[in-house]
């Protein structure tokens, strides 16, 4: 069996869908790059399923024009021309299915990313407002504390300055009753 070649697309037909929109984040860069590996492994094989595909209906006709035998010459240039003519429908007809696969699994790779992004960023805005959260709550547990330790100290000042007030008192006693 002779190997045919692969049928390269059309360019004009099926443009390479360029980005909507620029993607700065160095995540997105990769995410994108493996989603278009993807893409392009499958566009591969489906060149090479066409390609094998109209290599043997190539091959069917080869062999239906030589089962015909010497005989049938006069048939011989319209069996050619009608497999010449449904070759080509054949190929526009993959050529069109190429064009909506490819549309298809651009738009369905778009749709994909979209959602991601979306839940990526619902992601973010919770972890935003943990964070917040946490903030308020570490500055409630700061204000807890200074408020306790200025209550210890008051409350140090306060013993400190009554057992200054009895030493006071004590010594006052003491000379009184040296005097008496």
């Amino acid at each position: 069996m002779p190997e045919s070649e692969p049928i390269q697309p059309d360019t004009a037909e099926a443009p390479e869908a360029a980005p909507s929109e620029p993607q700065p984040a160095s995540g997105r860069r990769r995410r994108g790059s493996l989603l278009g590996g993807m893409y392009a492994g499958l566009r591969q094989v489906g060149r090479d399923v066409v390609s094998v595909t109209l290599g043997r209906l190539l091959e069917s006709q080869a062999e239906e024009s030589d089962e015909s035998g010497p005989d049938d010459e006069s048939n011989l240039p319209a069996a050619t021309d009608n497999a010449t003519k449904r070759v080509g429908m054949l190929h526009a007809m993959t050529e069109q299915l190429r064009g909506a696969a490819d549309s298809y699994v651009a738009a369905k790779l778009d749709e994909i990313e979209a959602r991601v992004d979306q839940k990526l960023d619902g992601i973010e805005q919770r972890i935003d407002r943990k964070i917040v959260e946490l903030h308020e709550q570490l500055a409630k547990m700061r204000d807890r504390e200074l408020r306790h330790r200025l209550r210890l100290l008051k409350i140090t000042l306060i013993f400190t300055a009554l057992v200054a007030v009895l030493s006071l008192l004590y010594k006052w006693i003491e000379k009184i009753w040296q005097l008496a």
